[in-house]
């Protein structure tokens, strides 16, 4: 159940970037400086500067990359198709369209049944990379202190849980005023998962920080919990060919020492 707020995936500039770009996170152990892994980020914007893909290599320390995710904003912002694979555990999860429909699917290991189903016909879904059009889309209200609640799209279970967000603080980061926005399911057993605190600068709305449970496994296929620092200056414009190169890059079966 640790699982259902495994979310980093989701998390990046999408509603609010105004160019394409690419980027960079690190991944720290929770309790200290160790590096678990890494990430890039490769975003690309259509004419109007609405997010149209999204790439994310996940490296590991040494980077090289074991995990692909590609995200399609064409069928809905806030609930965009999307299939990320891990080389290394042969899990495949997503979002994607059948014809006029669009189904959710999941392949737990190599030669395991993918699993598929409807996606949700949940109001206001909520999937992977747009819940950062969500938070856009919320700013106001999350500042004014209100919780805002939403169903967010779990793939593993082909199913939906409904989750709250809201403003937990406010803090400093890099000498800029940033937002802690904290994520928690929205029912009264919430106690027994932990939450997710995501920091949003407050000037820009970049995210800066993530600390919580991410969707990336270790070598047991448990959900790593981290600490994912998104540095400003590792912002620089999409470079040619970039995301050409991130779809075809192989992906490593195992990350070095592991």
């Amino acid at each position: 159940m640790r699982s259902i707020l495994a979310l980093c995936v989701l998390l990046a500039p999408a509603a609010a970037f105004a160019q394409s770009l690419q980027y960079d996170g690190t991944a720290y152990a929770i309790d200290g400086e160790a590096v678990l892994y890494r990430e890039s980020h490769f975003l690309s914007a259509a004419k109007d500067d609405a997010p149209a893909e999204r790439i994310v290599l996940y490296r590991c320390p040494d980077g090289a990359p074991f995990a692909r995710k590609r995200v399609l904003y064409d069928a809905d912002g806030e609930a965009p198709s999307f299939e990320l694979v891990d080389a290394r555990l042969g899990y495949r999860e997503g979002v994607r369209a059948t014809g006029a429909a669009r189904e959710v699917f999941v392949q737990r290991e190599p030669g395991a049944a993918e699993k598929r189903g409807p996606l949700p016909d949940a109001e206001g879904l909520v999937a992977d990379a747009g819940f950062d059009g969500f938070v856009q889309a919320n700013w106001d209200a999350l500042q004014a202190g209100e919780t805002v609640r939403f169903p967010f799209l779990v793939p593993s279970r082909l199913d939906y849980f409904n989750f709250k967000v809201s403003k937990e603080s406010e803090i400093e980061v890099d000498g800029a005023k940033a937002s802690v926005i904290r994520l928690a399911l929205g029912s009264w057993w919430a106690f027994l998962l932990p939450h997710i605190d995501v920091v949003y600068s407050n000037d820009d709305r970049t995210l800066l920080r993530f600390i919580g449970l991410t969707n990336v496994r270790d070598t047991d296929g448990d959900n790593l919990k981290a600490r994912i620092e998104f540095p400003r200056d590792s912002r620089r414009a999409l470079e040619d060919g970039a995301v050409a190169a991130a779809l075809a890059v192989p992906l490593v079966a195992a990350c070095a020492g592991s």
